[in-house]
């Protein structure tokens, strides 16, 4: 009778979803949301953090090459940005509101990629390219200008 029991649990609840996932808006689930909609952006946009990545060499000096291959990618870089602001922080508010928690996130994009192994000279060096690109753009759409 248990294995039975324990066979039709196993049947009714993937596995993935009943073993991984924590009690709602729990820190573990706040955690687990957020790590889950980080790391679907960092798989998404894999190659355009590994360029950053090697914006700076190993004495953390500006390599030329890449930061001149990183130059001739910026609608990729307008795109990354973008999304970011309107795809994951909308979901990682949408996560928090659900537990009525959203004014204790603020996700940074910057903070995301210091999280994904960008260097803080390579931070430096991008993180005003990015917001001054986003400022053109919302300027471009009429849109009132957000800060990073």
């Amino acid at each position: 009778m248990k294995r039975l029991l324990a066979t039709m649990a196993i049947a009714t609840c993937p596995l993935a979803a009943c073993v991984t996932a924590p009690e709602p808006c729990t820190q573990e689930w706040v955690e687990y949301k957020t790590d889950r909609i980080l790391g679907e952006f960092a798989s998404e946009n894999r190659g355009l953090i590994n360029d950053l990545r090697r914006i700076t060499d190993s004495e953390g000096e500006l390599n030329t090459f890449a930061t001149m291959r990183l130059m001739s990618r910026t609608d990729d870089l307008q795109n990354f940005a973008d999304s970011f602001q309107n795809v994951v922080i909308p979901e990682l508010e949408l996560a928090l509101v659900e537990c009525g928690q959203s004014d204790q996130f603020a996700p940074a994009l910057m903070g995301f990629l210091r999280d994904e192994g960008v260097d803080e000279e390579a931070l430096q060096w991008v993180a005003p390219i990015i917001g001054l690109m986003q400022q053109m753009r919302e300027d471009d759409v009429g849109n009132p200008p957000r800060a990073m």
